[in-house]
């Protein structure tokens, strides 16, 4: 019974740190050299180039913190993968599992589609016409590729042996699961009806026995006639004894403009009715959400960051320096390109989830073109 039990195992995944950390390193330097150019600079300049060293620095802090959260579990029939924000599940099915080259001669063409920060993880196309899932954190071991439902899944992994063993035993752990739920559904088996005994052959008694069985029935007999008789003069006294009872008096029919209560017999208790007390149950977009979702969620707060701090800049300052009616537009859409660019982020995440940086590079850009509109 130990062996059917569901366990989860850990593939660990090859990582190149130096091609993994390449993007967030570039978002730190890009930050340190915005810094250090708003603090030369001073000003609304100075002010504006601080901010974007700030955004470069949440950026970078959330590349790094993706790109360390990725791992691949291996439970009964299903290969797992999850990260900061989310999961993604793949379910093995029968088909061959291949090993595929891709650096040397022999190397087969991959192209993920997005391969620029020097990992991949999702869609891509193997050998130019073959669309594969993709798991890659490092360029230099080879692919095992396996069938899943979402298709073949390209994983790089650590060490092959290791991976290819774990899916050898979610497989038939799987297998096995599967025979004990069709023992436990199929009916069970008729057993077959019990045999008659073989008659026994009848004993030929005594004239002794005889006389004694004869006797015994006798006795019977008499000892229940005898009751009989007792019995049925019993009921005869009582029938000469009992008194004439009147006959009860038949109700008028009810119409239909008379009420009819209804009065439970003396003696007889009326079933209560039994209340149940009713529950309130919390709904579901009440739930307070946990700190992964938080965390992935932190990008589209970025407008509204954004224009806090120009906000700010413009109050410390006392700018706009512009006629009235000018001034007025410029504010008006400074307070508004926050909210708005945050919530055009949060229907990105909802519905386009690859839209979402360019809508939060369009809203940052609006603030950063506002802001020295407003502080020139």
């Amino acid at each position: 019974m130990s062996e059917l039990t569901t366990q989860i195992a850990s593939v660990r995944l090859a990582r190149d740190r130096a091609r993994l950390f390449a993007a967030p390193v570039a978002f730190v330097l890009v930050a340190a050299t915005a810094v250090a150019g708003g603090l030369l600079l001073r000003g609304p300049a100075g002010i504006s180039l601080i901010a974007v060293g700030g955004l470069s620095v949440l950026v970078a802090a959330y590349l790094m913190a993706l790109v360390s959260s990725y791992r691949l579990l291996v439970e009964p029939g299903v290969l797992k993968l999850q990260w900061l924000g989310g999961e993604r599940r793949y379910r093995l099915v029968r088909g061959p599992v291949t090993r595929v080259a891709v650096r040397g001669e022999s190397a087969a063409a991959l192209h993920p589609r997005f391969a620029a920060l020097g990992w991949a993880v999702g869609p891509a196309m193997l050998r130019g016409d073959e669309p594969i899932e993709l798991i890659r954190l490092s360029t230099r071991p080879p692919l095992i590729v396996a069938p899943t439902d979402r298709g073949r899944l390209a994983i790089a992994a650590a060490v092959e042996s290791d991976l290819l063993a774990a899916m050898t035993h979610a497989v038939r752990l799987q297998e096995r699961l599967d025979e004990v739920a069709a023992r436990r559904a199929a009916p069970p088996p008729v057993e077959p009806p019990p045999r008659p005994p073989a008659p026994v052959a009848p004993r030929v008694l005594t004239g002794i026995e005889r006389t004694l069985i004869e006797q015994r029935l006798a006795a019977e007999r008499a000892a229940a006639q005898a009751a009989a008789e007792a019995e049925r003069a019993g009921a005869a006294a009582e029938v000469v004894h009992e008194t004439p009872t009147e006959p009860e008096p038949v109700p008028a029919a009810v119409t239909a403009a008379e009420p009819v209560a209804m009065v439970a017999p003396a003696g007889v208790s009326r079933p209560s009715r039994r209340r149940e007390r009713a529950q309130w149950q919390r709904p579901g977009w009440l739930s307070v959400p946990g700190p992964a979702t938080v965390v992935a969620a932190m990008p589209i707060g970025l407008p509204l960051v954004g224009a806090a701090i120009a906000w700010i800049a413009v109050t410390v300052t006392g700018r706009p320096a512009l006629p009235i009616d000018e001034a007025r537009i410029l504010l008006a859409a400074l307070a508004l390109v926050g909210p708005v660019g945050a919530l055009g982020g949060l229907i990105a995440r909802v519905w386009y989830p690859r839209l979402g940086g360019l809508v939060m590079a369009s809203s940052v850009a609006a603030l950063a073109m506002l802001s020295r509109t407003i502080l020139a």
